[in-house]
């Protein structure tokens, strides 16, 4: 679908791209990732399911430290190409990057999102429940409760829920806000703040963790 023409200070970053042929779009360039002074503490209230931010959490292992920096360096760029190896221009690509540099490269048929989801299945890598990690691969749909069109990487998981998700995009690689302990809701009812960014469906708004359909560790 072709992006209706905006502002340079409104354009839309398109979720769909080579190879993530979704038509899906963020209402609005996505803002600098918040403070961690910013994430508040203790579970969330109302409806929908807490999550428990209480605990400590482990530090991110070394390799899911590798994979974050990897993608996280290919922020704003079209092609995903890591120390001179080209794996291509889709979502699908950006995650196999992160995680071949991680030490954890996925088997070369593995070069789209439903297959990487697939692989996920095989080695029972499916991560339960709605607390993401940094590395997480986090897969989307075109729609809520559809096929695993789309792939990204979780670069941070903030105590309320939120994550900060890497997902290459029509534009190029681009983070988005994703919140599966509210995946229906764009701001927290608490307190606010924002915890999923605003995509469109048909055209429709959606928030982004209503399209998240599996989340994977694939680095272990």
């Amino acid at each position: 679908m072709t992006s209706p023409r905006i502002p340079a200070a409104l354009a839309a970053l398109a979720l769909a791209g080579a190879g993530c042929a979704a038509p899906v779009q963020a209402r609005r360039p996505l803002p600098p990732p918040p403070a961690a002074s910013e994430s508040r503490t203790g579970a969330p209230t109302g409806a929908g399911p807490a999550f428990a931010s209480t605990a400590a959490r482990p530090a991110p292992s070394r390799e899911a430290r590798l994979a974050v920096e990897t993608a996280s360096a290919l922020v704003g760029r079209r092609s995903v190409t890591v120390d001179g190896k080209d794996y291509g221009s889709d979502c699908a690509a950006l995650v196999r990057a992160a995680l071949d540099r991680a030490g954890h490269a996925p088997p070369p048929e593995a070069r789209s999102a439903r297959r990487l989801y697939a692989l996920a299945e095989q080695r029972g890598a499916l991560r339960p429940g709605n607390r993401l990690q940094p590395g997480d691969v986090v897969f989307l749909s075109d729609r809520p409760g559809g096929a695993p069109d789309h792939a990204g990487l979780v670069a941070r998981a903030d105590p309320d829920g939120t994550a900060l998700v890497l997902h290459r995009m029509a534009r190029g690689v681009a983070r988005m806000r994703v919140n599966l302990a509210w995946p229906r809701a764009t701001n927290d009812p608490a307190t606010g703040r924002l915890v999923n960014d605003t995509l469109f469906v048909d055209r429709k708004p959606v928030p982004a963790g209503s399209l998240v359909v599996g989340v994977a560790d694939l680095l272990r």
